[in-house]
């Protein structure tokens, strides 16, 4: 009797080192939180046709290459933080199951908003203003929520440059930053418009595909990278 009570002793240290081997494998002592890693936004982390299902986008592979797994993604094509026909990022956020807590969420938003006013936006307006005002508003309070949904930490990727929008990008861009750095919830901002001297960023038009507006491949990737180093800046783990 004494052994079968030695021997499931033993199986219960076994389960219970194999449970803290789990963590450990997730990067996180300690605790008994897991490590989540969501996506939310629009083409840049989703490639496919709208409403025909469609599968993650070259950038979103890149980020599961190096992460060496797959990451929650519940962005789609066409996606704007404004209503519209395609399910908005804002609703994204909203049908998120927050448990268990994510603590990683990695998103874009406003591109599309900015497009569907692209006349206005070329002119740069001030109806191409209020577009990018309305969007930053609805950004700042997915960021409000995700502080009070108890979120690690947001990686924003901005705009890039695209011929005859530069004005817009400038604005949303400084905007997002100054957004991120008054979020409640650490938010890191992922600047992608080119910079020559420097030469960060992702080179505009020579990357972008044949409709001007999506990258190409390697363009994604560079997109990708841009997320990862920051990620791997803060010490954040894509899991």
């Amino acid at each position: 009797m004494s052994d079968l009570k030695t021997h499931g002793r033993k199986k219960k240290r076994k389960k219970r080192r194999k449970k803290q081997m789990k963590w450990w494998s997730l990067g996180v002592l300690g605790s008994t939180v897991a490590v989540r890693t969501v996506i939310i936004g629009d083409s840049m982390f989703w490639s496919g046709l709208p409403f025909l299902g469609g599968s993650p986008s070259p950038l979103s592979k890149w980020l599961e290459t190096w992460a060496g797994h797959s990451i929650e993604n519940h962005a789609l094509v066409g996606a704007s933080l404004e209503e519209g026909w395609v399910k908005s990022i804002q609703k994204q956020y909203e049908d998120l199951n927050k448990v268990p807590t994510i603590t990683t969420l990695i998103m874009d938003g406003g591109g599309n908003d900015v497009m569907s006013h692209r006349q206005d936006c070329e002119l740069w307006n001030s109806a191409c203003q209020q577009v990018v005002d309305h969007s930053i508003s609805i950004a700042s309070s997915i960021l409000e929520k995700a502080h009070e949904d108890g979120i690690l930490q947001v990686l924003y990727l901005g705009f890039y440059y695209i011929k005859g929008l530069e004005k817009a990008a400038d604005d949303a861009d400084r905007k997002m930053r100054e957004m991120c750095e008054r979020a409640m919830v650490p938010c890191y901002f992922v600047d992608p418009r080119y910079n020559a001297t420097s030469g960060q960023g992702l080179p505009t038009p020579e990357m972008l595909g044949s409709d001007g507006i999506h990258p190409k491949p390697e363009g994604y990737k560079i997109l990708a990278q841009m997320i990862w180093d920051e990620a791997m800046k803060h010490s954040i783990l894509l899991r």
